[in-house]
């Protein structure tokens, strides 16, 4: 019997040092905690596809993300999925990341890392780009396998 978690420690690797690569040329341009937190956001709005897609029997992968300076692109492939389970995996990215930035808010009150107005900013940013953006389009078309793609 072949364990399927050693079969995915590759693929693993080329998400944890592609995020870092993003994390480590965005800190290096602008030294602020704010890189770390967006990153997260967007690392989980990627999981939300993965995991919903995995939920409804799909054949994806990892998200891999491409390290640009002052933008992260991350790309998640999904194929096999009905137009209605499409759906269901374009739009739960944006929901959870909407939903972490939201949480975010409500800690940086406490806990006071970055400023109120740039957590703000990523949950707008986060509806503005994605469920009208590319995710939003995947969302409204849903009619041949997706690529899913936050930028």
């Amino acid at each position: 019997m072949k364990n399927k978690f050693f079969k995915k420690i590759p693929k693993l690797f080329w998400t944890v040092s592609s995020l870092a690569a993003v994390a480590a040329i965005n800190y290096t341009l602008i030294p602020t905690p704010f890189i770390f937190i967006a990153l997260a956001v967007l690392l989980l709005h990627e999981l939300a596809h993965y995991f919903m897609a995995k939920k409804l029997g799909a054949e994806v992968t990892l998200p891999v993300f491409i390290p640009l300076p002052f933008i992260a692109i991350a790309f998640t492939k999904v194929k096999g999925l009905s137009n209605k389970s499409k759906m269901k995996v374009a739009l739960m990215g944006p929901v959870t990341g909407f939903i972490t930035a939201f949480l975010l808010i409500i800690l940086n009150f406490i806990f006071k890392i970055v400023s109120p107005v740039a957590l703000i900013a990523l949950a707008i940013g986060e509806i503005l780009f994605n469920f009208i953006g590319n995710d939003g389009k995947k969302y409204r078309s849903a009619k041949k396998d997706i690529i899913l793609c936050t930028c």
